[in-house]
């Protein structure tokens, strides 16, 4: 069960992992027809298909059955032309490109949003705690199994993601319930009126930051993502602060103030505290990646008032920013 910070900070004997408590639901084993994860198919719509159904295609092409194909249009693994349709009678266009994505585990409909995580809702907008292990929206193989269509299957509406957290990364996640309010959200955050907090957890005793700044560049190389103090890149500034350091791990604050890839983890890595559970950039083993976003304050796109959500907050923890 996960902890409040203040208590855990608190109390000397507490596991400073007690603040990532959620639980993580991860995918069920793999069955067939998908075991071993089939490579993608990919090629021309023949133009005498047209009018046919896309489920009819998806059986062409894959050598499923009808209803097997049926089932995989509608969990999100067949594309037309770079974007993912999900009705198996959909009419084929004439031309175009389509592209079949297997999910490794099969057409598995296994998540659902959970009532009691929703922190905060009204007409506009809903917040999120979402687990860790679940992306924040569709994937090329799985457009069912995330965040936004579970909440939108909630909630029986057609929400706009405003920011995404990776798989990995549990917390707070915004979405807005219309488009005016997605614009009047994503003019915030381009405007850098919206503020979040991190916890994060490294293996070691950590330094003992009152605040320090990371502003090393980060740059795409050879495939991965990587920082580094200089060189080609887009700068990425990120506030950290050594909240706790028990038991051979260090709790960390971080406030990202630009929005950039892996930016927190690629940060932490930088200066030497990779996170746990982090297989991507050194983080020492862990069922999980220990990095939660704890805080988000933003301007309600209606009222224009602050929605300060999560923590920490108050000056005990705060980093300036």
């Amino acid at each position: 069960m996960t902890r409040p910070l203040t208590d855990i900070l608190r109390d000397p004997e507490a596991d400073l992992a007690g603040c990532f408590g959620d639980p993580r639901p991860d995918p069920p084993p793999a069955g067939p027809p998908y075991s071993g994860g089939p490579p993608a198919l990919a090629g021309e719509l023949d133009p005498a298909m047209e009018g046919r159904p896309l489920a009819e295609l998806c059986a062409k092409v894959t050598g499923l059955d009808v209803e097997e194909a049926a089932g995989l249009v509608r969990f999100g693994g067949m594309w037309i032309d770079a974007h993912p349709k999900f009705m198996p009678e959909l009419p084929l266009p004439g031309k175009g490109e389509f592209r079949v994505n297997f999910p490794a585990y099969g057409q598995k409909f296994f998540y659902e949003a959970d009532p009691g995580r929703i922190v905060y809702e009204d007409d506009a907008v809903i917040v999120y705690d979402k687990e860790s292990g679940r992306p924040s929206q569709a994937v090329p193989y799985d457009a069912y199994n995330n965040v936004t269509a579970a909440l939108g299957r909630l909630t029986g509406l057609e929400l706009r993601l405003s920011h995404r957290l990776d798989a990995g990364t549990s917390g707070l996640i915004l979405s807005a319930k219309t488009k005016k309010d997605a614009g009047a959200l994503g003019k915030a955050f381009e405007g850098g009126r919206v503020s979040k907090r991190y916890l994060a957890l490294s293996a070691g005793d950590g330094p003992d930051w009152e605040e320090r700044v990371c502003e090393a560049s980060i740059a795409k190389h050879a495939g991965r993502m990587l920082a580094r103090a200089n060189g080609p890149g887009v700068w990425a500034r990120t506030a950290l602060r050594a909240l706790a350091r028990r038991g051979g791990r260090t709790l960390f604050l971080a406030i990202p103030h630009t929005g950039r890839t892996h930016q927190i983890r690629l940060h932490l890595s930088f200066e030497g505290h990779p996170v746990m559970g982090d297989r991507f950039y050194g983080g020492a083993p862990w069922p999980r990646l220990m990095l939660k976003a704890s805080g988000l304050a933003f301007p309600h796109p209606r009222t224009g008032r602050t929605v300060r959500l999560g923590e920490p907050w108050d000056a005990e923890g705060a980093v300036s920013g």
